[in-house]
Parts: C-alpha cells; structure tokens; sequence
C-alpha cells in the first residue's frame, strides 16, 4: 500500500514515553495518514477513541495508570460497536508469549516489536485497513 494511501485513514497513537510517541506520530504521518492522534495511556487512548473515531489504534503495552492490555479489554467492552472492530496493533520491547496469548484473547490484532520501522508500519497497518 503506497504512502498516500491513508489519506482515507486516522490513526490514534497510544505510548508513555513521549520521544517514542512523538517519532511515531512523525513515521505515521510521513505514510499519508489524514490525521494522526496521540494519547499517553490507556485512560486517554480510551478517551481519545470516543473524541476522534481513529480507523486504527497503535498501541504500547507496558503503560501506567492503565496498560495497553486495561485499554483494549475496556475498549472491545464499550456498547459502540465500532469498538468491537478497531484494529488495534500493539507494540512491544519484549514479547512475552503469556501477554501476547491475553491480548489475543482480548481482540488484539497483532503486534510489532519495538522500534517500529516505516515499512512495519505501513505493511501492518495496510493489512489491517487495506
């Protein structure tokens, strides 16, 4: 899927670490996304969900207050059906097979070990919204 065709698609950004989320916010938008949200942990992903309706949500699994997998279990939990579908990548330092089997559980899509290149990007999320 070339660069430019996201241009249909927002992407909300889920990550603590704020260079980390400032860096993929810049990859995202270099692939053509229309509009690329950012929140810090899962209690603003979730409120950032409601606010701006993103096409696809990449999001960090180790955060605080409420970790990647605490979003994704009150997200596929919501009465917004939209929620129920929401491609959700999760990104990751280290896999961890217990954690991966969870968030599989819980709906997640898939997940991309970090630092996440342009073309992880861009291959990941063409599958999900391709």
């Amino acid at each position: 899927m070339a660069g430019t065709a996201f241009g249909d698609f927002s992407v909300l950004v889920i990550e603590d670490e704020a260079f980390t989320r400032m860096v993929l916010a810049k990859m995202l938008s270099t692939l053509g996304f229309r509009a690329v949200h950012q929140a810090q942990d899962g209690e603003s992903g979730l409120a950032a969900v409601r606010t701006h309706a993103p096409d696809a949500v990449i999001c960090d699994v180790e955060m605080a207050p409420m970790d990647g997998l605490g979003f994704l279990k009150a997200l596929r939990a919501s009465d917004d059906a939209r929620h129920k579908e929401l491609p959700v990548v999760f990104m990751t330092n280290r896999v961890d097979e217990g954690r991966v089997a969870e968030a599989r559980g819980l709906g997640a899509d898939t997940f991309l070990v970090k630092p996440a290149t342009p073309d992880a990007l861009r291959q990941t999320l063409g599958e999900r919204l391709g």
